[in-house]
């Protein structure tokens, strides 16, 4: 077995040059795995970092237990000022209802027209208009009225009450009596009168 001991020798030595970075050899002023900037040389493989300290506990001392962040409570919908028509939806609003009152439903529906390209945004033109679809027996379209007035009177109690009274209105004329009653429970949620 002793012929060998040279080969394992050599053969160890091969493999220790191997872990040798050729391009450092000679340098011997940082460290093994690092360049001279300290930072690790290409190749050089893991470099180890201690951990952080960590404080140790004190003998005797109960452990410091944080309270958890206490959860916010939900805020409640800023309220919007009640919708109000401006002077000439005002005058337009007060012709069409005129005009519903002597069945003139087309004329009406001109003047709400009218009015609802002066103010689009207005949710009580919307509830007017489904308000005139009822009289037209368009049931299905004086709910989506509603429910288009609803959705702009977000934070207005008041008008949002009446887009809820007017889908009410349009889902018992359908026969949708428990829809009608949970939406006319919405109406006197917002504006109980």
């Amino acid at each position: 077995m002793r012929p060998h001991l040279p080969l394992v020798l050599s053969l160890g030595l091969a493999i220790s040059g191997c872990a040798i970075d050729p391009f450092h050899r000679g340098r011997h002023d940082a460290p093994s795995g690092q360049s001279q900037s300290g930072q690790p040389s290409p190749g050089a493989g893991p470099v180890l970092t201690s951990p952080p300290e960590v404080a140790a506990p004190i003998p005797g001392a109960e452990p410091v237990i944080e309270a958890p962040a206490p959860t916010p409570l939900p805020r409640e919908r800023p309220k919007a000022p009640a919708a109000t028509l401006g002077p000439a939806s005002k005058a337009l609003v007060s012709q069409a209802q005129a005009q519903r009152r002597k069945g003139d439903l087309p004329g009406a529906t001109v003047s709400l027209e009218r009015a609802l390209r002066i103010e689009p945004n207005n949710p009580l033109l919307w509830i007017e208009m489904g308000r005139l679809r009822m009289d037209q027996r368009n049931y299905p379209q004086a709910e989506n009225l509603g429910r288009k007035a609803l959705a702009m009177s977000v934070g207005d109690d008041r008008t949002q009450s009446m887009a809820w009274q007017l889908i009410a209105d349009s889902l018992r004329a359908r026969g949708k009596n428990a829809q009608a009653q949970d939406a006319l429970e919405k109406a006197k949620d917002l504006a109980p009168y």
